[in-house]
């Protein structure tokens, strides 16, 4: 009796420390003042997500691919290229030109906006996102580094500009036969290299013309710089507004 409640015993402490081991504390990289005007916003939440946390999680549960979940509705943290879906605790993101789970993510509503993001399908930890505003957020890698996508950003959209051809004003008048709403929204998906993988687009103006040129502002541009070493990303989507309105 004592051998068999001894071995009981072994096996619940092993099972402690088998959970115990699923989460880890990291010391993450705070922002300064210099970086944020809300940096203690996001460094509070940053302090509370690090401390513990899962390197890695089991991802053979969740559907591989999308058909047709219920969406959660965007309050602002989503990006257009996935499919947002709600499983249980987590939040699994789809890629919506392929249909393919990308990423499966946790969400803490008791803290600032944030996302826990991992992998698809090896359960590892890609990222965390934390949303002040739908125009300001901030991404961290798996070891807590703050990752700095806004130059790369600013500089593609920049190029893009730079190429963008606008027709004369006379010419998209006639084109938009009193259409006030010009605007095309553009989603670029670059790779590591820089080069452009798919562009497709979110809004119509209902005028390919525009569309058109809008493309071709792209092609124009294309390619971009590669990704700075610190982007763990393999692709990353940038969202290019046209405005023929103005």
């Amino acid at each position: 009796m004592k051998k068999i409640l001894i071995l009981c015993f072994v096996s619940f402490l092993l099972t402690l420390q088998a959970n115990a081991a699923q989460y880890v504390k990291i010391e993450p990289q705070f922002l300064t003042q210099n970086q944020s005007q809300n940096y203690e916003k996001v460094n509070e939440t940053l302090a509370v997500i690090f401390s513990k946390i899962k390197p890695e999680i089991k991802t053979s549960k969740y559907p591989k691919y999308y058909h047709d979940f219920t969406l959660v509705k965007d309050d602002g943290t989503q990006n257009k290229a996935y499919h947002y879906v709600k499983n249980g605790s987590a939040e699994l993101i789809y890629n919506i030109d392929s249909n393919e789970l990308k990423y499966v993510s946790f969400r803490r509503p008791e803290l600032q906006k944030c996302r826990i993001i991992y992998d698809y399908p090896s359960g590892k930890l890609h990222a965390v996102q934390i949303f002040i505003s739908e125009t300001e957020s901030y991404v961290f890698s798996p070891d807590g580094k703050y990752v700095d996508y806004a130059p790369y950003v600013k500089e593609v959209k920049e190029k893009v500009i730079k190429n963008w051809k606008v027709p004369p004003r006379k010419q998209i008048d006639i084109l938009a036969k009193g259409q006030k709403d010009l605007m095309v929204q553009m989603a670029l998906t670059l790779g590591r290299d820089g080069h452009v993988k798919k562009c497709r687009i979110l809004k119509s103006s209902k005028i390919k013309a525009l569309e058109d040129n809008a493309g071709a502002a792209i092609r124009s541009a294309a390619p971009f710089k590669p990704f700075p070493q610190n982007f763990f990303n393999e692709e990353l989507v940038i969202i290019l507004n046209f405005n023929f309105s103005l």
